[in-house]
């Protein structure tokens, strides 16, 4: 079976992944605060994904059960948890409650098709899934030199994606390495899902509160641009018959926001593309060019210079 190779946790690369999946109407946007305005900012919120450093260590604590109808799948696969972690949240949103939302054919039918299978075999049916796996994999980093893959030992830094999601009117962590889904409570009718799993992500950042600060919070929403463009043509309705400055002022902003997405979105095409090249041919040729005019070893020998310098003042040579 090929393998799946690491990619990196960011929104430019989980947007363009599930658009690579065929996924449509969604993006991801990073959360540095679990505050209630940041979230009422991208609502609606169809799930968290929570990236942690994984000690290996079980929570006994924890109530994991089978719920009917939601998918949870078990991670066989080295290296996906990330996509493993994204799927657990595009598998469990219902066509119906969010027509805006188009999971595209090959989710559709990996949906479809696992519907009945206990969770091992689901994790298999995304492990057997070439559409996924190469979508996943396009998104890795190039590696130039082949290395033995070894596995991590307790002085590495392992890091583990999850999935927080509401599912008829409880809040589940999905996990690919436990047994089965996590329940964090139901929602109350004055409160949203999102006050649930904030508790829960706020316990666990707590848990490592004395030794760890490597986090990541990201959240699955609406392509913003879609967001933006229905409040357009709903002012331009409201222009049409009312020449109301507000609302043309309001206006304005939406075609200013508009314009930042779209930047926003031609950045994150940007960044995957450099992503994915190999940029170790060009450094070659330029270390051959700047040895070839005897330039290479005085530009060492300043580089060596200045990171001694640094030292000495107590400073990192990095920095």
């Amino acid at each position: 079976m090929a393998s799946w190779n690491t990619i990196e946790s960011d929104p430019g690369v989980f947007t363009n992944l599930v658009e690579a999946f065929g996924a449509k109407g969604l993006e991801f946007a990073e959360l540095f605060s679990l505050d209630d305005t940041e979230f009422e900012r991208l609502s609606p919120i169809y799930g968290l994904i929570f990236l942690f450093k994984w000690t290996g260590e079980s929570n006994t604590s924890e109530s994991v059960s089978e719920v009917p109808n939601l998918f949870f799948a078990k991670q066989v696969i080295s290296n996906a948890c990330a996509t493993q972690a994204i799927l657990s949240v595009l598998l469990n949103i219902s066509p119906e409650t969010n027509p805006e939302i188009q999971l595209g054919p090959t989710l559709e039918e990996l949906r479809a098709f696992s519907a009945e299978l206990p969770s091992d075999m689901r994790g298999l049916a995304i492990e057997n899934s070439e559409a996924i796996r190469n979508a996943h994999n396009s998104f890795a980093r190039p590696e130039p030199f082949i290395v033995n893959e070894q596995k991590a030992t307790a002085a590495d830094d392992v890091f583990h994606f999850v999935a927080f999601l509401p599912f008829e009117n409880h809040v589940y962590e999905l996990d690919g390495l436990k047994p089965g889904p996590i329940h964090h409570g139901a929602i109350n009718n004055n409160s949203s899902w999102l006050s649930v799993a904030k508790t829960a992500i706020q316990q666990r950042i707590e848990t490592y509160a004395a030794s760890e600060i490597k986090f990541n919070l990201l959240a699955i929403v609406r392509d913003q641009r879609q967001v933006l463009e229905e409040e357009r043509s709903r002012l331009q309705s409201i222009l049409a018959t009312n020449n109301d400055p507000q609302v043309s002022a309001e206006l304005a902003q939406v075609e200013a926001n508009f314009a930042n997405e779209t930047a926003k979105r031609q950045a994150w095409e940007e960044e995957n593309t450099r992503r994915r090249h190999n940029y170790i041919p060009f450094c070659v040729d330029l270390f051959k060019v700047l040895a070839e005019k005897s330039i290479l070893p005085s530009l060492i020998d300043k580089a060596n210079e200045i990171a001694r310098n640094k030292r000495g003042q107590g400073l990192s040579p990095s920095k």
